[in-house]
């Protein structure tokens, strides 16, 4: 018979393993699983760029840089170019100790993260590990999931205080549970498309590594973030009603990136190396955080367009201060049902002025 646990969490990359960490030190028992096993990048994009208060969030649950410094880069600056009139260099102040933001590589951050799991008391990991339903008791209360690992029996697993969908835009606990969106900005969407690619030319503003934007301010963007081994990420971002793949993406994304001059200087002479992704139409929007039984964190609850890169930071602050809530519910010391409010009020208080402010940003830029 399998155990009981205090919580089970879907979804075991940052939203949810931070998320876990944070329980299993304030003494609750989790079990977290994850449909993939790792290293893999996860089923829809992401901003690759790790913020100050991004890194310093990972600090306190101890994953420190060393940690994953392999997966990263270092970049102290930033360019603009609004091309073909002028360019804006930037110098990263410093913020939480340090004056630069990380390039990362999702596929081996992600690993990492995972493996640090291991080492944090009262957590349990299981990859590979699909759900396909969950479990109620007889008030419609979750209790608990449904599920398999390839290859292996149905499991019935449950969870003494709750299920945690942190299973991404596309959540399947958000879809079992019925989750209401409750904002929503759709007539706001990009269409982003990414790859890596090597032996690019530096940037003509700067040689080092540094995050570079090429836009006209008309709809449409390509943006470099630095990854590792002297990779780089080159991203197109364009109004999603001007994103006509016809049928062939990777034509599409060759199309957009030549369409501007130093995006060609840049790219002459490198190569493409990895799988080329994207997002068709890339949803702005709030779902309600939590039920009878159930909570959502991350983009499971909560995401926006990437171009603020605030994707990993949202969903660590957001597993911030709802551990804070569980743990006081754990102790007594909060309801359930003054729980929820009490986390989609956090929630509203952590992201909801970057969303909007963002949203302001997307009018104005696509």
């Amino acid at each position: 018979m399998s155990a009981i646990h205090d919580v089970i969490i879907v979804g075991g990359r940052p939203a949810g393993a931070a998320l876990a960490a944070r329980l299993g030190a304030g003494g609750l028992s989790v079990l977290v699983i994850d449909k993939a096993r790792f290293p893999s990048s996860p089923e829809v994009p992401s901003c690759p760029v790790l913020y100050a208060g991004t890194m310093a969030l990972l600090d306190e649950i101890g994953f420190t840089e060393d940690l994953y410094a392999h997966a990263v880069t270092r970049v102290r600056a930033g360019v603009i170019m609004v091309e073909p009139y002028f360019h804006t260099r930037m110098i990263l102040p410093e913020f939480f100790g340090r004056n630069y933001v990380c390039g990362f590589e999702r596929a081996a951050f992600d690993a990492a993260l995972w493996a640090h799991l291991a080492r944090s008391p009262g957590v349990t990991r299981r990859a590979g590990f699909r759900v396909d339903s969950l479990l109620r008791d007889d008030a419609g209360r979750v209790t608990g999931i449904t599920g398999a690992e390839e290859g292996k029996p149905p499991e019935s697993l449950r969870a003494r205080l709750c299920v945690i969908g942190a299973d991404g835009r596309h959540s399947l606990v958000a879809r079992k549970v019925e989750a209401r969106v409750i904002e929503d900005c759709s007539d706001r969407t990009s269409t982003c498309h990414f790859a890596e690619w090597e032996d690019l030319a530096p940037c003509p503003v700067d040689p080092e590594p540094i995050l570079q934007i090429v836009t006209r301010c008309r709809g449409e963007s390509v943006l470099f973030f630095p990854s590792t081994s002297g990779r780089v990420h080159v991203a197109t971002h364009v109004r999603s009603d001007r994103a006509d793949t016809g049928g062939d993406p990777q034509q599409y994304y060759r199309r957009r990136l030549d369409g501007f001059a130093a995006v060609r200087q840049r790219l002459t002479g490198a190569r493409q190396v990895g799988e080329l992704l994207g997002v068709k139409k890339i949803a702005n929007r709030f779902r309600e955080a939590g039920g009878p039984g159930w909570l959502l964190v991350g983009d499971a609850v909560h995401h926006k367009d990437p171009v603020d890169g605030q994707g990993v930071y949202d969903a660590l602050i957001e597993g911030k201060r709802l551990a804070e809530l569980l743990l006081a519910a754990h102790h007594g010391a909060l309801t359930w049902d003054a729980l929820v409010p009490a986390y989609a009020r956090a929630i509203e208080e952590e992201t909801g002025g970057m969303f909007r402010a963002t949203m302001q940003r997307l009018a104005r830029e696509l």
